[in-house]
């Protein structure tokens, strides 16, 4: 019996046991999720002394965590990561306390498999990277910062500086000795925060600024100090308004989410000025009782609010928005996106006057917990790169809560680091620093360039140019460094900026001319000239002159006809050349270049190549090409002309014809007085006359018209009366025909010269041999070998018409049979050995009805 009452005695002392920490147990999860994490720690470390309890350890971590106690967060969590219970996330604030207490290449180990585990959570990817940057931000500013605490800092937490009139506005847990403490706070054991003034007088020693002295703290407003939290205060420019963050009670009534929890909201009130009382107290529109909204921060121009929430639809914990004021209205906020919020926290923003954007966050590369970030906005409204303050102004511990003076160069925050009088305490910081300004110009304009990038040699850090193409930064003295520029079309550049005998009130401009990268390439179709179809497969070269580094390319035209050459460069001359062998006469552009052109260009040069045996079609009485017709106006003369062609016994009436150019305007007289003005039409690049023949104008790309015998070319070439020597406007010609030999040098080509049936047929034959030889003549003095010159007079045995002895026909029609035309007889292989291209084919003779009542 004794010893089954000693064994109940037992089973009831443990069932007691168990039951008190069973109760235990519930407290201390009530005062958990209660956020009393002050009470929730000490039961929890209670039930741990005598359990094993692996709820009670993520709870207690948990806890820890909340009030920032990184020693005990890091001891537990370390236990905590290696239970069954354990998620992801545990890895990630285990890695996170490990880096607060400076222990980065341990932490660096968990957030790689926090990342693992959990890719899609940036957080873990920039922590990883955080420890890689740790030694550059803790040494990118050595020396330019002057660090001090605080004389008005409390053992409690003083936090979020604000400038106001004379002195500094902030909040703190400090309750003077004659105020009795009446509430405090659950999750710290704390008393509520309550907004502060202090008031500060510059020092000056020797004529020079020395810092503050600094008054006595004293309540900033009672009627803005509630029961509960007050804190984190902007002003507008003139201080008449102010928004600052509480607890969600107003005019006595406190309002709770629906599971029970006072969530923060910012409030707003008027005041007349310095020392006048704070009215009109009320909401945002955008609070909630459902979600917090805190730490607003108007920009300058108070057109901009700024604040902190974790309102639903953010990235994480609390997140960075902005709204707009619209006709007196606040308008609805807008998330600051995926680029600067991150999974953790974004909190505490500030606009500096000189447009910098600031904030505070633990989810971005940084030394630990929360760290100071700043970023450029540009004048779109966009923000430029974010970048950490590095060390002193940030450390392992949380760094929050930056303002400064409209100079930049003086100003105050917020840290919980060692050394300090409480937990978060106040510094001011002061740059000894010289201001760079970096202009960054366009050196053919020297006008500013926009968003162009620049980055510091010395520090690593990237920046952007403004709407005028500036950079202001900070670099210490007696330092140089290289920047180097780069923006969209310009070549990039480097310039050095050294502070040396540079004093901190000093500037230092560095400007930074930069080239554009012109593009120049060059596309465009080789077309067959008689019939304006793309030519496939032919030969286009590019053939550069004065050019640093482009050298002569080839290409071959696609199905479409259709080539293209890529960058060309600046300051240089191209020329293009088409050939099709043994098919199409070689042709070559004009030369082009890029000189002195300040913008990128797209050369379009279409090509047109003659067939070695051109094809031609009679139809009604007229020779003519397919899909190119032309009107022309016929003007009667009152001038009477001998024919230029031959000996003639009559003088026939002769008629003018007249075509009007789109391009070139030029206008070729000629000697029985037709004025045709040629002109490169925008379609085609060919001169189109009265009867219906495209043929090419001396200025185009092709080299020539189309005979009027098939298989030649036509040469616009006229002559004196009864004379064969070569004549001063013979010389375009000439020369385009000069240019072509040289150009297809493998050619072996016939001069034919042809005269109408009027004058007697020996001399009409030795006439027109006599003019062929001297054109063959001119040929050879220009150094064109006579091997490939072949000279024929055909007299007026191939005529183009009916025009035969005794026919009667217009002047128009004779000139048709007068005229000047060559033809490829054949070339000279790669072995010397002649190839010849003659067909043996009869001249086309074209028949009409005699002329009725006809003088001849």
């Amino acid at each position: 019996m004794r010893r089954h009452l000693i064994i109940l005695g037992i089973a009831l002392m443990v069932i007691g046991n168990v039951s008190a920490q069973s109760s235990k147990m519930k407290r201390a999860d009530k005062a958990f999720e209660n956020l009393n994490y002050q009470e929730a720690i000490e039961l929890y470390n209670e039930i741990l002394g005598k359990e094993d309890n692996d709820k009670a350890k993520i709870r207690l971590a948990e806890s820890y965590r909340k009030v920032n106690n990184s020693q005990e967060a890091e001891y537990w969590l370390g236990q905590v990561v290696n239970l069954p219970e354990s998620e992801a996330v545990h890895k990630l604030y285990y890695g996170m306390a490990l880096q607060t207490n400076g222990k980065c290449d341990l932490a660096k180990e968990w957030f790689i498999k926090y990342v693992e585990e959990a890719p899609d959570d940036l957080r873990g990817q920039y922590l990883v990277r955080a420890c890689d940057y740790e030694e550059e931000l803790m040494t990118k500013n050595e020396g330019v910062y002057e660090i001090e605490n605080m004389p008005f800092n409390t053992d409690l937490d003083d936090f979020s500086p604000m400038l106001y009139g004379e002195g500094i506005v902030y909040a703190s847990e400090y309750k003077d000795s004659g105020t009795p403490i009446k509430r405090e706070h659950t999750w710290t054991g704390n008393p509520f925060l309550e907004l502060f003034y202090v008031e500060r007088t510059k020092v000056r020693k020797r004529n020079k600024e020395h810092g503050y002295e600094y008054g006595s703290a004293k309540a900033f407003s009672n009627r803005l100090n509630s029961k509960y939290h007050d804190a984190s205060v902007t002003f507008n420019a003139d201080e008449t308004q102010i928004y600052f963050t509480r607890n969600n009670f107003i005019a006595g009534k406190t309002g709770r989410d629906d599971d029970g929890a006072i969530r923060l909201k910012i409030f707003s009130a008027e005041s007349q000025g310095a020392g006048y009382a704070w009215v009109n107290l009320e909401g945002m529109p955008f609070n909630s009782d459902e979600y917090s909204v805190a730490h607003p921060a108007l920009s300058p121009d108070g057109e901009k609010l700024y604040f902190s929430s974790d309102m639903p639809g953010g990235f994480g914990g609390m997140d960075l928005y902005v709204t707009e004021l619209d006709n007196g209205r606040w308008g609805p906020p807008s998330n600051l996106g995926p680029g600067i919020n991150t999974e953790g926290h974004e909190v505490f923003p500030y606009v500096a006057y000189d447009g910098h954007f600031y904030f505070a966050s633990n989810g971005h590369v940084g030394l630990g917990g929360l760290d100071i970030y700043k970023m450029q906005i540009r004048d779109n409204g966009e923000f430029g790169n974010i970048e950490n303050l590095g060390y002193p102004i940030n450390t392992t511990s949380d760094d929050f809560g930056i303002v400064m003076n409209k100079k930049g160069d003086f100003g105050y925050f917020s840290s919980d680091r060692d050394g300090g009088f409480g937990k978060d305490d106040i510094y001011s910081f002061k740059k000894s620093a010289a201001k760079v300004r970096l202009l960054v110009i366009d050196e053919a304009t020297g006008r500013g360039i926009p968003n162009a990038e620049v980055i510091s040699e010395l520090t690593g850090n990237t920046y952007m140019t403004n709407a005028v193409g500036i950079v202001e930064l900070d670099q210490k003295i007696n330092e140089c460094s290289n920047f180097t520029a780069s923006a969209d079309d310009y070549i990039e550049n480097a310039k050095e900026g050294c502070t040396k005998e540079l004093k901190d009130e000093e500037g230092l401009v560095v400007e930074i001319p930069l080239r554009k990268n012109l593009v120049f390439d060059l596309f465009g179709i080789v077309k067959d000239q008689t019939t304006n179809k793309p030519i496939s497969n032919a030969m286009v070269e590019l053939i550069p002159s004065g050019c640093n580094d482009l050298k002569s390319q080839t290409v071959t035209t696609d199905r479409d006809g259709k080539y293209s050459f890529g960058e060309i460069g600046k300051d240089c001359c191209f020329e293009i050349r088409a050939s099709k062998d043994p098919f199409y006469l070689a042709s070559r552009s004009r030369k082009q270049c890029t000189n002195g052109i300040n913008e990128s260009t797209s050369f379009k040069q279409d090509l047109v190549l003659a067939p070695v045996k051109p094809v031609q079609t009679v139809v009604s009485n007229t020779l003519v090409r397919p899909s190119h017709t032309t009107t022309v106006t016929s003007v009667p003369s009152s001038t009477t002309h001998t024919s230029s062609g031959h000996v003639s016994g009559s003088t026939p009436h002769i008629s003018s014809g007249t075509v009007t150019s789109h391009h070139s305007g030029n206008t070729v007289q000629h000697s029985n007085s037709h004025t045709v003005t040629g002109t490169t039409s925008s379609h085609s690049g060919h001169v189109t006359y009265n009867n219906n023949v495209t043929v090419q104008p001396a200025n185009t790309l092709s080299s020539f018209g189309q005979g009027r015998t098939p298989g030649t070319y036509l040469l616009h070439i006229y002559y004196d009366f009864d004379q064969s020597y070569i004549r001063e406007d013979a010389l375009q010609e000439l020369n385009k025909l000069y240019r072509m030999l040289k150009e297809n040098s493998k050619y072996v080509v016939e001069i034919g010269s042809h005269t109408d049936s009027r004058g007697s047929y020996k001399y009409n034959d030795r006439l027109s041999q006599r003019r062929a030889e001297s054109v063959v003549r001119w040929l050879k003095e220009k150094g064109i070998s006579g091997n490939r010159l072949k000279s024929k007079g055909y007299g007026e045995t191939v005529n183009v018409n009916n025009c035969k002895n005794n026919v009667p026909c217009s002047e128009e029609e004779h000139q048709w049979n007068r005229r000047t035309e060559f033809r490829v007889l054949g070339y000279y292989d790669a072995n010397g050995q002649f190839i010849s291209m003659v067909e043996s084919a009869k001249p086309t003779h074209v028949s009409v009805d005699q002329c009725q009542g006809c003088p001849f």
